[in-house]
């Protein structure tokens, strides 16, 4: 009779196992946020759902809210540490309203609801502030706020909002132009017009290519050789002459326009000059013309640039060490 039991016992088991569905199907890949999703659980640090206003009395609250709206309504670009601020004082009202819950079951289950909604905030005010070195981007964190506070609070004249031209008042300030700019940009110039001057000399010496055009394999591999050793050696040159632009933190930016435009000229020589060792099509060495041709560019972009250089030193002096 137990034997027979428990074998029916077994069965059941066997049935309900294998033929009842669950309730949730977490997916084949075991994906955590598939189960999650099926679970109903929300991300973290995302604000808890809820469709209706909260209504949370703000005057308790107001010194509170007011801390917190001093940072995110600042005439000003925000500074480092504003983000962790934001975050503090918002986990402060966050707790005192969970701990002003009122009496009876409803009042403790919307200050409960109020303070997950406000220690959310706190957690992403938090979270972005730790983003690298990066300040916090006000503009965004006070629109956040702004749906919290719509969410939880009563609305209250006291309450600060924003004016037409505070997203622009809290844009944070181009970074300040490194001092050894037109130094460098002269240093560049300088170093490329006498690697030029150098390299017409040097490509003289090397010559066209000597081709037979009826037969191209009584070419000069000789010329072709050094031509391409002095190919490499050029192009390694170029390459110091401008590296000091490349060190340049932050490079000239779009307030620095003759600066900025100085440097592009300086590039654009660079650019014209390595090519210079280039041939076209099957010829591995270049033909007059076309050398001729990118010591001509170059030249231009040099000259170019030495004018832009010259027109910006009355406002923006070489910093010591750079410059000739």
């Amino acid at each position: 009779m137990i034997v027979r039991l428990f074998v029916a016992l077994l069965a059941i088991a066997a049935v309900w196992t294998f033929a009842v569905p669950g309730t949730v199907d977490v997916d084949a890949t075991n994906d955590p946020e598939a189960y999650a999703d099926a679970m109903g659980l929300p991300e973290p640090f995302e604000t808890p759902r809820t469709d209706r206003r909260l209504g949370v009395d703000p005057t308790p609250h107001r010194a509170a809210i007011e801390r917190i709206e001093s940072i995110l309504y600042r005439r000003g670009p925000a500074g480092f540490g504003d983000g962790d601020a934001v975050s503090s004082h918002a986990a402060r009202l966050a707790d005192a309203v969970m701990r002003d819950a009122g009496s009876g079951n409803a009042g403790r289950l919307r200050a409960h609801q109020a303070g997950s909604v406000l220690f959310a905030f706190a957690s992403r005010a938090g979270v972005e502030s730790d983003a690298g070195y990066a300040l916090p981007d006000l503009v965004a964190l006070r629109g956040r706020w702004e749906a919290v506070r719509t969410r939880v609070f009563l609305p209250a004249d006291w309450m600060r909002t924003a004016s037409a031209d505070l997203d622009h008042a809290q844009d944070p300030p181009p970074p300040a132009p490194d001092p050894r700019a037109p130094g460098a940009l002269a240093d560049a110039t300088g170093e490329l017009e006498r690697l030029m001057a150098r390299g017409r000399r040097e490509v003289e010496r090397l010559g066209e290519p000597r081709y037979d055009p009826e037969d191209p394999r009584h070419d000069a591999p000789g010329q072709v050789h050094a031509w391409t050793r002095w190919a490499e050696d050029w192009r390694v040159a170029l390459h110091e002459a401008t590296s000091p632009l490349d060190a340049l933190d932050p490079p000239p930016g779009p307030d620095d326009v003759l600066l900025r435009e100085a440097e592009r000229m300086v590039r654009e020589a660079a650019e014209s000059l390595r090519h210079v060792p280039d041939g076209a099509g099957m010829w591995p060495t270049p033909f007059r013309p076309a050398w001729e041709a990118r010591f001509r560019d170059a030249g231009a972009s040099l000259a170019r640039a030495r004018s832009l250089l010259d027109q910006a030193s009355g406002s923006t002096p070489a910093a010591p060490g750079y410059g000739r």
